[in-house]
C-alpha cells in the first residue's frame, strides 16, 4: 500500500524557522493575554468609578438605601385562604387527608 504525502511549499523547515515560529506564537499569545488582563482591569476600574459616583450622589442628595425606602412588612395584613373543599379542589389536593 503506497501512501503519498503532498506538501505545498518548501520540503523542510529549518530549526531556526521553527524556533522563530514558536517565538512568534508565544509573543502573540502574550499580547492577547495582556489585552485580556487590561480589559478586565478597565472594567473593574469603571465599575468602581460608577459605584463611587452613585454613592457620592446619594450622600449629597441625602437619600437612603433603596431597601429602607420600602415600607416594612406588616404581619397583620397577611391573607390566608379559607379552608374549604373549593380551595382544596383548586389546589389539586384530594378530599381525604
Amino acid at each position: 500500500m503506497n501512501i503519498r504525502f503532498i506538501t505545498f511549499g518548501s520540503d523542510r523547515v529549518s530549526r531556526g524557522q521553527k524556533i522563530a515560529l514558536a517565538a512568534a506564537a508565544i509573543a502573540i499569545g502574550g499580547v492577547f493575554l495582556a489585552l485580556g488582563i487590561a480589559l478586565l482591569a478597565t472594567l473593574a476600574v469603571a465599575g468602581a468609578v460608577i459605584a463611587g459616583g452613585m454613592a457620592i450622589a446619594r450622600v449629597l442628595r441625602g437619600g437612603t438605601p433603596t431597601a429602607m425606602r420600602e415600607p416594612p412588612l406588616d404581619p397583620s395584613m397577611e391573607v390566608f385562604p379559607r379552608d374549604s373543599s373549593e380551595a382544596r379542589r383548586l389546589e389539586g389536593q384530594s378530599k381525604a387527608r
